[in-house]
């Protein structure tokens, strides 16, 4: 069976759109400025905790090649949303997004972050980024449900 390509358009209209997005969330800079890492209270770095899988964090090329966290991962005092890690690892484990060569859990996050913005029906039709500082717990039952098999 022959694979469908999207022609160039499409793909270059997809990358601008992601590209916008992103330009709205916040930097690892800003990220770590939450995590109060200035004040020697934060244990990590916005990119440790995103190469440990406890952010998600998504690549873009514009201007520069870097990370941004979406702002909906983050509670009011900047730390991240319970159960955040959790998600992830189902989502990394078992979902079907794109992962980085070395073989590691990481990935560009644009995956990840295409299904916290899509709406899922065991959320009601709300989208889980919207549904992630409300209740964690039923965005991480419908992460499972979605991909764990054994659930």
């Amino acid at each position: 069976m022959t694979r469908f390509a999207p022609p160039r358009e499409i793909l270059d209209a997809a990358a601008a759109r992601r590209e916008s997005l992103a330009s709205q969330w916040f930097s690892a800079a800003q990220v770590n400025a939450g995590l109060d890492l200035k004040l020697g209270r934060g244990c990590h770095s916005a990119s440790e905790l995103r190469r440990q899988g406890k952010l998600l964090g998504v690549y873009v090329t514009h201007p520069i090649g870097s990370y941004r966290y979406p702002t909906w991962l983050f509670r009011p005092d900047g730390q991240p949303v319970e159960q955040l890690a959790e998600i992830l690892a189902v989502l990394r484990d078992f979902g079907p997004f794109q992962r980085e060569p070395d073989g590691l859990r990481r990935s560009t996050g644009w995956g990840e972050a295409e299904w916290f913005l899509s709406p899922h029906a065991l959320l009601w039709g709300a989208a889980p980024a919207a549904m992630l500082s409300v209740d964690p717990a039923r965005v991480l039952h419908a992460a499972r449900c979605e991909f764990e098999e054994d659930v």
